[in-house]
C-alpha cells in the first residue's frame, strides 16, 4: 500500500523505486519470517498436547496398577490373617472349611446363609461388638482391597453416607457411617469399619461393627481374632472376586440338643443376609 501511494502522487525516480522495492522485499521477508516461527510455536503446541495426552494416559495406567497391587499389613506372614500352608500359631480355632477362625470364652458365632443355606460368611460377637468375615479368591499377584474399599467409599457416598481412610494394624481401612432407620423407622447413620487383607490367591473382608467401632478395647479383641484366622484357599479353579462358601461345623448331637435349649446362646443361629454396598 506504501508504494501504490507514493506512486499515485507523483512520478518516482530510478532511486526511489529501487528503495522502495528494497522495502518490500524486506517486508515480504520479514512476513516471511514470522510465518515460519507461528507455524513453530503452532508445532510445539501440538506436541505439548500429545505429550500432555500421553500423561494423562500413563496416569491412568498407574492408577490401574496401584489398584492391582496387594493390600495387607506388612507383617501378615508373621502375625496373620494366615495362608494354610504358611506357619502360625496353635489357636482355638472353629474350623469353618475356607475359614478357620479363633475363638475364645464369651464369644458367639454366627453363620450367614443364603436361602439355600450356603454359608456366605461367619461373624464373631463379642462385648457387645461384632465383626463379619468373608472369603474371596483372587488371582496369585492381584489383590482386591484396593478396588472394593473404592467401590465401597463410592457406594456409600451415593446412599448420603460418609468415609474416611484409616491407617490401623490391619493396613488401610474404611471408617464408615452408612444410612440406615431406628426401629421406629426414622433415618439415622449406622457407624462401621470396613478392613480387607489380600493374601495368597484370596482376599479376607471385615466388617466391624457395634462397639467395635465406638470401643478401642472391643475393637482391639476383635481385631487380634482377625489376625488370627487361617485362609485355607485350596486348589480349586476359581474367578477372581468369587465367593469362597465356608463349611457348617460338625457339631456333636448332645451338644446341638444343648444349644437348642438356650436360644439366645446358639452359636450356629442363622443370621440376616449379607448386604453388599455397590
Amino acid at each position: 500500500m506504501g508504494l501504490f501511494s507514493r506512486f499515485s502522487k507523483k512520478k518516482a525516480s530510478d532511486e526511489e523505486l529501487d528503495r522502495a522495492a528494497a522495502a518490500e522485499e524486506a517486508d515480504e521477508e520479514s512476513s516471511i519470517r514470522g510465518t515460519a516461527v507461528d507455524d513453530s510455536v503452532a508445532e510445539e503446541d501440538d506436541d505439548a498436547e500429545v505429550d500432555a495426552g500421553s500423561s494423562a494416559d500413563e496416569d491412568d495406567e498407574d492408577d490401574d496398577e496401584a489398584l492391582l497391587r496387594k493390600s495387607a499389613p506388612f507383617d501378615r506372614a508373621e502375625k496373620g490373617p494366615f495362608d494354610a500352608s504358611e506357619d502360625y500359631p496353635e489357636l482355638n480355632r472353629l474350623d469353618l472349611g475356607a475359614l478357620k477362625v479363633p475363638v475364645v470364652d464369651g464369644m458367639q458365632v454366627r453363620l450367614d446363609t443364603d436361602d439355600s443355606q450356603r454359608v456366605l460368611a461367619v461373624t464373631l460377637i463379642h462385648d457387645g461388638g461384632g465383626v463379619q468375615l468373608q472369603a474371596f479368591a483372587t488371582p496369585r499377584s492381584e489383590g482386591l482391597w484396593n478396588t472394593v474399599r473404592r467401590q465401597l467409599a463410592t457406594g456409600i457416598a451415593d446412599q448420603g453416607g460418609e468415609t474416611s481412610e484409616l491407617h490401623t494394624a490391619l493396613g488401610k481401612e474404611l471408617s464408615a457411617l452408612v444410612p440406615a432407620k431406628t426401629e421406629d423407622g426414622r433415618p439415622t447413620k449406622r457407624a462401621m469399619r470396613f478392613a480387607g487383607v489380600d493374601g495368597p490367591r484370596w482376599f479376607v473382608r471385615a466388617v466391624f461393627s457395634g462397639k467395635a467401632v465406638t470401643e478401642d478395647e472391643v475393637r482391639a479383641e476383635l481385631s487380634a481374632l482377625v489376625r488370627g484366622v487361617v485362609v485355607d484357599r485350596g486348589n480349586e479353579a476359581m474367578a477372581p472376586r468369587e465367593l469362597i462358601v465356608l463349611t457348617p461345623p460338625q457339631v456333636d448331637p448332645a451338644e446341638e440338643s444343648e444349644d437348642d435349649s438356650d436360644e439366645d446362646l446358639n452359636p450356629f443361629e442363622r443370621g440376616p443376609e449379607i448386604t453388599e454396598i455397590r
